[in-house]
C-alpha cells in the first residue's frame, strides 16, 4: 500500500498540543510549570507510548508502552482537567479509556473498550469538557458520550447526528456556537450550530477540494484552514460570526507534498503544516486580518511526518512520523515561528500517528 493510499485510509487531523538545543535560533523561555506529560498513539502495534516532559529542557523522556485493547489506535483526547484520556481504535470500533496518574503521568484503563458506530476516525472533548463527540467514518455519523467526571467512563448519549460521506475529523469554533466536519470523500466541510446542551444541528455545507482530512480555526474564530491531501493544497475559509458560515478565499496555497495536518499556534501567528510525502513540515506566518498564509520556513521531518502537536508554551513542537516510528523534536524561535530540530528523535511504537499532551 502506497503511503499517500495508506493516509487517506486513515483521518488526518489536527490538534492543540523537546531539547536543550543547538544551532542558530532564538531559545524559548523555560516553563515555570511542573512537568507534563506525552502520550503517542501507535496505529499498528495497537498500543500508547508514554512521556514524560521536562518544562525547563522541554526533553521527552520515555516511560512506558500501554495496550490499548482496540485494533489500530488512531487518535487521543485528554479531557481539560488532564485526569483522563481517551483512544479512539479505528478498526475495533471502540474507545479506550485511562486514568493518567498525576504525579507519574502511567496510563490505568478504566474498564473495557466503549462500542461506538463503525470505524470511530476522530474524538474530540466538546466545549463544555464533559462531552465526548465521535467522528465514525464509515457510518457518517456524529455520535456523543457524557463523561463521568470521578471515573472518567463515558455513557453513549441518544441519536446520531449525520454528516457527509467519509467524515474524518471535527473541530469546534472558539465561541463553541458552531462545530465543522471534514467529510474526506464528498470532498466538503458539514457545519452545525452546537446548543446549550452540546447537541448538533445541521446548518449546511461547504465545498472543500480533494481528500480534505483536516481542519483548524483561527484563535479569534474569523478564518479556517482546510488540508486537501488528494489536490496538495490548503484552502483558507472566512468564518461568518453570526451564522457560522464558510466562505472560501483565494488563492488557494501550495503545500509541499501531501499534507496532513495544520497546527496554528496558541497566539494565531503561525502555522505548521506536516507534508507526509516531502517528509517536512512547512511553516506559514498568519495575517490576522485577511488569514493569509505566507510560507516562511520549511523543517526536516522523519519518514512520513503525519501529525505536528505543539507544547502547552509553544515553545516547543513534536511530529508523529508514521514509517520510522518516533517523533521528532523541534525547538520553537518566537520571532520567526521556525522550527530547529532537539536532539534525536525519540523512539515510538510502530506506526505513531497522534501526540497529545497533558495541559
Amino acid at each position: 500500500m502506497s503511503i499517500r493510499t495508506f493516509a487517506r485510509s486513515i483521518p488526518i487531523l489536527i490538534l492543540p498540543i523537546l531539547f536543550a538545543g543547538c544551532g542558530d535560533y532564538n531559545k524559548p523561555t523555560p516553563s515555570t510549570q511542573t512537568p507534563h506529560f506525552a502520550f503517542v498513539a501507535n496505529f499498528i502495534s495497537n498500543s500508547i507510548s508514554t512521556y514524560s516532559l521536562s518544562s525547563e529542557t522541554g526533553q521527552l523522556a520515555p516511560k512506558d508502552t500501554v495496550p490499548t485493547g482496540g485494533v489500530n489506535a488512531r487518535v487521543i483526547a485528554v479531557e481539560p482537567t488532564g485526569r483522563f484520556a481517551y483512544v479512539g481504535n479505528i478498526s475495533s470500533n471502540d474507545i479506550s479509556i485511562f486514568a493518567i496518574d498525576a504525579q507519574t503521568g502511567s496510563l490505568s484503563m478504566v474498564g473495557s473498550p466503549v462500542p461506538t458506530e463503525d470505524s470511530p476516525a476522530f474524538i474530540v472533548v466538546g466545549p463544555t469538557g464533559n462531552l465526548l463527540y465521535v467522528v465514525n467514518e464509515n457510518s457518517n455519523h456524529i455520535t456523543a458520550f457524557s463523561i463521568n467526571p470521578n471515573t472518567g467512563a463515558l455513557a453513549a448519549l441518544t441519536g446520531a447526528v449525520t454528516t457527509d460521506d467519509k467524515p474524518v475529523a471535527l473541530t469546534f469554533h472558539p465561541s463553541g456556537r458552531f462545530a465543522y466536519v471534514v467529510n474526506g470523500l464528498s470532498n466538503d466541510i458539514t457545519v452545525y450550530a452546537v446548543d446549550n446542551s452540546g447537541a448538533l444541528g445541521l446548518l449546511g455545507a461547504t465545498p472543500a477540494l480533494t481528500n480534505p482530512g483536516a481542519i483548524t480555526i483561527l484563535p479569534s474564530g474569523k478564518f479556517a484552514y482546510v488540508v486537501n491531501l488528494g489536490s496538495n493544497d490548503i484552502t483558507i475559509f472566512s468564518i461568518d460570526a453570526a451564522s457560522g458560515a464558510l466562505q472560501p478565499l483565494t488563492p488557494r496555497v501550495a503545500a509541499a507534498g501531501g499534507p496532513t495536518s495544520f497546527t496554528i499556534d496558541s497566539q494565531g501567528r503561525f502555522a505548521y503544516v506536516t507534508n507526509i510525502n516531502a517528509g517536512n513540515v512547512s511553516v506559514f506566518a498568519i495575517d490576522a486580518a485577511t488569514g493569509a498564509l505566507t510560507p516562511t520556513s520549511t523543517a526536516p521531518a522523519g519518514n512520513n511526518p503525519i501529525a505536528l502537536t505543539l507544547d502547552p508554551s509553544g515553545s516547543y513542537a513534536y511530529v508523529a512520523n508514521l514509517s520510522s516510528d518516533n517523533i521528532t523534536q523541534f525547538a520553537v524561535d518566537s520571532p520567526t515561528g521556525a522550527l530547529t530540530p532537539v536532539g534525536a528523535p525519540v523512539n515510538a511504537g510502530m506506526g505513531p500517528v497522534w501526540v497529545a499532551i497533558t495541559k
